[in-house]
């Protein structure tokens, strides 16, 4: 994996608070371990609710709850 790191002269402005709550609660030291690990949670986490709706869309599908007839139609 690429680490990329942010040189403090040129990196955009970062809530200092935000930043130490994240670091306490994701148990990382340095500004670019909180960082990363932080945009690594976010993205894990919006990967699972989109598995998570895929799935629930397959059950749907599966169990006859969605209609597809509307799309049919549409394209007539």
């Amino acid at each position: 994996m690429t680490e990329t790191a942010i040189k403090k002269d040129s990196e955009p402005e970062i809530d200092e608070e935000l930043l130490a709550e994240a670091a306490r609660g994701l148990g990382t030291s340095s500004r670019n371990e909180t960082l990363n690990a932080a945009l690594r949670h976010y993205v894990e986490y919006k990967r699972a609710r989109r598995r998570e709706a895929m799935a629930n869309m397959r059950r749907m599908a599966d169990e006859g709850l969605l209609d597809f007839s509307a799309l049919d139609e549409a394209d007539r």
